[in-house]
């Protein structure tokens, strides 16, 4: 999910966090994630709804979507799936959720997102995006927040259907920033995800 550190994320505030300041806001547990579960239905009708792009055409997708997730979690407490499809030429959309484990304190995160593919090959190459969702932090509850990612993705093997794809990204919770909770900012990173384009 993210690697912020120590209970309420105070050990990483000088490393990860964002201008300080403003009235702390509580974003209800259960408004929070109605909100991501809103915006994962709508985010799944709208690249069901997307006309598929045709693979028969050298220079377009081979493959509509990919599901990979993180193999590297059982081991470090850390874990991370996603779901993406693509929806036009250089474009793909998605959602995602990930896990992470830190001194007892477990951090849930859910997002929808948008990448956009400079070399027009999507679920290939260099992707730049934005993302939306909620996090939940252990004592502080859960917030809503967007942020922007880069990434990295390869199809390999005999089919050209096996999928390595890595990022990095920061992420903007809004109503954090008291005392339980002083991180504005926080970073994402996909850690060597693997799966399977179809």
């Amino acid at each position: 999910m993210t690697s912020n550190c120590g209970r309420g994320g105070r050990g990483a505030t000088a490393l990860f966090a964002g201008p300080l300041g403003g009235e702390a806001r509580d974003f209800r547990p259960r408004t929070g994630w109605r909100v991501v579960g809103l915006l994962v239905g709508l985010c799944w009708i709208a690249v069901s709804a997307a006309p598929a792009v045709s693979g028969q055409e050298t220079d377009g997708p081979r493959y509509q979507q990919v599901v990979s997730a993180n193999p590297f979690g059982i081991l470090l407490e850390v874990f991370n799936a996603e779901y993406e499809r693509v929806i036009n030429e250089s474009a793909t959309a998605g959602f995602g959720g990930s896990y992470l484990s830190l001194d007892d304190d477990d951090y849930l995160n859910a997002d929808v997102f948008w990448r956009f593919y400079v070399g027009s090959r999507p679920l290939e190459g260099w992707a730049f995006g934005a993302k939306m969702g909620v996090t939940n932090v252990p004592d502080s509850g859960s917030f809503f927040g967007v942020g922007f990612d880069a990434n990295h993705s390869w199809l390999l093997g005999n089919r050209d259907n096996f999928y390595v794809g890595l990022g990095f990204g920061l992420k903007r919770l809004f109503g954090a920033g008291d005392e339980a909770f002083d991180l504005q900012v926080i970073p994402t990173i996909r850690v060597i995800n693997v799966g399977i384009a179809f």
